[in-house]
């Protein structure tokens, strides 16, 4: 007889985004490991980014129990000056602006709305995940963030219910990239300090995408918790190499200011002084600070932006690149940062042009695949050096990695781990229950 996980989570088809991804593809496997998942989600909720296409992935039968909630955004779309369907990404936070109204609207968010926006939908998700956990007979709650106001909801299910929770950290609570380059004021910190301390003390099990995010969470425990690594996975199929007229290096996802790829477009200026050229594209949001530099090194004729698309649009873009472009953000505490985007471009089997942190799991990862290279934030001479790599495997039509070990990486591998661990949990839970 399946156990029965009542997993909460904010981004849900038609939200698009890689914070989706890792849930719907749990949702998809988990049976296979003799967990029933539930899913209670936001009815309407104030997305990133909306990928209908989605939609399709949800496996047939799946129970799905979405509530109101009461969303802050609409509020800064009105006095910011934005449509009230303008999607609102988490880079808005670092954005620089001019503007008084959007400089105070961001300031009230950071200070007001603690730890996110998103935390107008707790008393909602609570009453209706008290009624599931009920009527469904859950075993277990799952959730996923960010947002971590998702935390608070399982914290205070797990409270009234009794039953055993696993916390999902996609992103460090107080260390989150957008947060990391923002002033808040000493309250919000002291009030996001002590909501993060309470839900990590009392989840049951804590689990994450990387190791070094997984060893942050565990130091800000009072007592050794039960932790698990669970990695992002792939679920795609690589498709054979495309015969472009030059070789595309292919981006996909937000791009912010803390991702800006310095050293390749410095190298590509420098090796089209030479003759050799790329084309890049990329697909998703991106800063204006791109783009200037982008015109800066004469690239614009070579460069092409898309913004966003579907999930399978997207897929489509990088079969038919030669090599895929992953930046991880230039900011302090980021060896754990562990994008989805990785393991999808493993999975695609397309060279990995890497830039960040030469010590940081990503750059583990690449190595221990062989499927690309990891170059430093200013290393544009080694940046230089694996353009030519990729020109002339482009040139020969042959691989410019070997691609090994990623096995271990597929949704179905990493969604195995979660549920061994949901399993391990949930004996942890019945031996207290007998003493």
């Amino acid at each position: 007889m399946s156990k029965k996980v009542l997993i909460i989570t904010y981004y849900w088809p038609p939200s698009g985004g890689p914070g989706v991804q890792r849930v719907l593809n749990f949702a998809k496997y988990l049976p296979k490991f003799g967990w029933e998942p539930i899913i209670l989600t936001v009815r309407k909720g104030e997305y990133p980014a909306r990928d209908i296409s989605l939609e399709k992935e949800i496996p047939s039968g799946l129970k799905i129990y979405k509530t109101k909630t009461f969303e802050p955004f609409s509020l800064f779309k009105l006095i910011s000056g934005k449509k009230q369907n303008e999607n609102i990404g988490t880079y808005i936070l670092t954005e620089k602006s001019p503007n008084l109204v959007t400089r105070l609207s961001k300031w009230i968010r950071l200070n007001l709305f603690i730890p996110d926006a998103r935390v107008g939908w707790k008393r909602f998700a609570v009453k209706a995940g008290e009624k599931i956990i009920r009527t469904e007979g859950i075993d277990l709650i799952l959730t996923s963030s960010p947002p971590h106001s998702l935390q608070l909801i399982g914290q205070s299910l797990a409270r009234k219910t009794g039953k055993p929770w696993v916390a999902d950290y996609r992103d460090p609570w107080k260390e989150v990239v957008y947060n990391q380059n923002v002033k808040r004021s000493p309250f919000a910190e002291r009030k996001d300090r002590k909501l993060e301390h309470a839900a990590l003390n009392q989840a049951d099990g804590i689990v994450s995408i990387s190791k070094d995010i997984l060893r942050l969470l565990e130091s800000k425990c009072d007592k050794p918790k039960e932790t698990h690594l669970v990695f992002n996975g792939y679920d795609n199929t690589p498709a054979p190499m495309p015969d472009n007229s030059c070789p595309v290096i292919t981006y996909t996802g937000v791009l912010s200011v803390t991702r800006i790829p310095y050293p390749l477009l410095v190298a590509l200026k420098e090796l089209r002084e030479e003759n050799v050229r790329f084309r890049l594209k990329f697909i998703g949001n991106t800063c204006p600070e791109l783009k200037s530099l982008v015109d800066e090194n004469g690239l614009t004729s070579d460069t092409e932006y898309i913004s966003y698309l579907p999930h399978e649009e997207s897929i489509r873009h990088i079969n038919h690149s030669d090599a895929l472009l992953l930046v991880i953000d230039n900011v302090p505490n980021n060896k754990g940062i562990l994008t989805g985007k990785l393991f999808e471009y493993i999975g695609a089997r397309r060279a990995i042009f890497a830039i960040g942190n030469l010590e940081g799991e990503a750059a583990h990862i690449i190595e221990e695949c062989q499927c690309g290279k990891m170059i430093d934030y200013n290393d544009v001479a080694g940046a230089k050096q694996t353009l030519r790599e990729l020109y002339s495997a482009w040139e020969n039509h042959i691989p410019a990695y070997p691609f090994s070990n990623s096995s271990r990486y597929s949704r179905e591998a990493t969604t195995g781990e979660l549920a061994n661990f949901m399993t391990h949990i949930l004996s942890q839970q019945a031996q207290k229950t007998e003493l």
